[in-house]
């Protein structure tokens, strides 16, 4: 197979299992255009790539109306844990790539081996900026 063309860079910051999702519905979306896909978490985002944080169900208060009914729904999707999902949605591709923020790990006094193992590489911001400056698109939240 050869190397993509195209690149999306993603950086995410917020922490809800929401966001989580949309990092992994993302990846899948730009792996099946045959995209390479970089992603960077930082800030509250690292913290819940925590193995003991990355399954707990933590949802924006936007979700409140379904919050009852998710449980079911998402075992129904067969969707049970977000590193799994996670997990699959990285394997969609064969060029997908899970960074964390160096700094954020410093501030949330946690290791690279407390992470889920999804994480390829530690980085810094300017690391990561260097790595994906020849994006297509560049996608924050």
């Amino acid at each position: 197979m050869m190397e993509p063309t195209r690149r999306l860079a993603l950086i995410a910051t917020r922490a809800r299992s929401n966001d989580l999702f949309q990092v992994a519905t993302l990846i899948r979306a730009a792996t099946a255009l045959e995209w390479r896909v970089d992603v960077f978490f930082d800030g509250d985002a690292v913290g819940r790539l925590a193995r003991d944080r990355i399954d707990v169900w933590d949802w924006s208060p936007v979700y409140q109306p379904v919050a009852e009914a998710l449980p079911e729904r998402l075992r129904a999707a067969d969707f049970e844990r977000m590193e799994l999902f996670l997990r699959d949605a990285k394997e969609h591709g064969d060029y997908v790539t899970l960074c964390v923020s160096a700094a954020a790990l410093d501030e949330r006094q946690l290791l690279a081996d407390q992470l889920t193992a999804l994480v390829d590489v530690v980085c810094s911001r300017d690391e990561f900026d260097a790595r994906t400056r020849s994006a297509d698109t560049v996608l924050s939240f």
